[in-house]
């Protein structure tokens, strides 16, 4: 029971925070594929602003990672097969862990 007296004081006696976004940890192979990927997503949605999306960073599997541009829904839109959204597609770059370089796009939705 002191536990819990304690922990409600304490959230009192702090006020209510707004919550903060945890740091991103990214090793260097991560950072690596997304530099690389970057460009690929600028020539297969032109015009979308990155600001607008949900990046995946995905682990390395058999030489290549995964990255997924994923495109934010306005609030209260629900998800569609197909298509774009008014942020733009979704755009998935598989980068070579050797050279990081793209080895293929494309868009999904």
């Amino acid at each position: 029971m002191l536990i819990m007296t304690t922990f409600a004081n304490a959230a009192f006696a702090t006020g209510i925070q707004p919550m903060e976004k945890p740091a991103l940890e990214l090793d260097g192979t991560a950072v690596r594929a997304l530099a690389a990927a970057l460009p690929a997503f600028a020539g297969k949605a032109p015009g979308s602003k990155l600001d607008d999306y949900i990046v995946h960073v995905n682990p390395a599997e058999d030489g290549l990672v995964q990255v997924v541009f994923e495109p934010r829904l306005p609030e209260g839109q629900p998800p569609t097969l197909g298509g774009s959204t008014p942020a733009g597609p979704e755009v998935n770059v598989w980068v070579r862990t050797e050279d990081y370089e793209v080895e293929k796009t494309s868009l999904a939705r």
